[in-house]
């Protein structure tokens, strides 16, 4: 077996201590019978194309096909909900009127999702390394979950295009008509910011206990509380800031590492890739 000591960590992956990481790696190390991954969807596996520095979330897609009264809305929620995200101070009351308020408002100007789905292909695309990821996950029997305040629909569409396969997705889902527009969406299906944690979701509990070593992956810091616990879960930040978030590397480093222990700064999934890799052979 492989041991800790010997285990060199990929290139790729920043980390604050070294000896504190390879501590938790043992925990992993040849386990792979007992590991499972909860990755979020926007900016995590998916990224923007090359030479374009727009914001190609599914969320801000949807948003641009609205009218302009709709998209006054949208922009009036952002300014007034947004600075509380930045701040953390938004509650779970905040984060759930904001998101329903959107997803009435593609509902109320029944949005066409084959339009949506189809800008979403032509503007984003797979983070590089994700299609080899998910590859290792499948080959190892290591169940894949995507948790996304993002929309089920286009994350489906998402993983037939790159012909990846989740165990799981659990985001919000839209209620469609014949013709593709949206009449609707699942109130129990409801996932924002701050509800993204598996204590949430049932069917995520009963993947914990039955693998209950989590790798969990994202590019907000929320995406920290998607697994509880501290010793049983890898945590690693991809780090894609938006352009209204970050400008000191340094206090973003030193904020991300008071809630993750790897972080991700070289845009591929690649060196999590060769971590699994590494932890998967006995």
């Amino acid at each position: 077996m492989i041991s800790v000591e010997s285990l060199n960590l990929p290139k790729g992956l920043t980390y604050k201590d070294e000896e504190q990481v390879l501590a938790k790696l043992r925990r992993f190390l040849g386990q792979a019978n007992s590991i499972h991954v909860v990755a979020d969807f926007d900016r995590t596996l998916t990224e923007r194309r090359p030479g374009t520095n727009e914001d190609t979330t599914s969320w801000n897609i949807l948003r641009d096909h609205l009218p302009p009264d709709g998209l006054k809305i949208c922009e009036n929620l952002f300014a007034t909900y947004r600075p509380k995200e930045l701040a953390g101070t938004m509650t779970l009351d905040d984060a759930a009127t904001w998101w329903s308020t959107i997803l009435d408002t593609y509902t109320l100007h029944r949005l066409n999702l084959a339009e949506v789905e189809e800008d979403f292909l032509s503007r984003a695309r797979a983070r590089t390394g994700t299609e080899d990821f998910f590859s290792l996950c499948q080959e190892i029997g290591a169940p894949t979950v995507i948790l996304s305040a993002g929309v089920k629909d286009v994350i489906d569409l998402w993983s037939r295009v790159y012909k990846i396969s989740p165990t799981l997705v659990i985001s919000t889902e839209f209620i469609l008509n014949e013709s593709m527009e949206i009449t609707g969406w699942k109130k129990d299906t409801l996932v924002h910011s701050l509800n993204k944690s598996e204590t949430d979701h049932p069917e995520l509990n009963r993947i914990r206990n039955e693998r209950p070593l989590s790798i969990v992956f994202g590019d907000s810091i929320n995406d920290a509380d998607m697994a509880i616990g501290d010793e049983d879960v890898l945590r690693i930040r991809i780090f894609d800031p938006r352009p209204d978030e970050v400008v000191d590397i340094q206090a973003e480093r030193a904020k991300t590492f008071e809630r993750f222990d790897l972080m991700i700064e070289n845009g591929s999934l690649e060196p999590l890739t060769q971590l699994l890799r590494t932890l998967a052979k006995t």
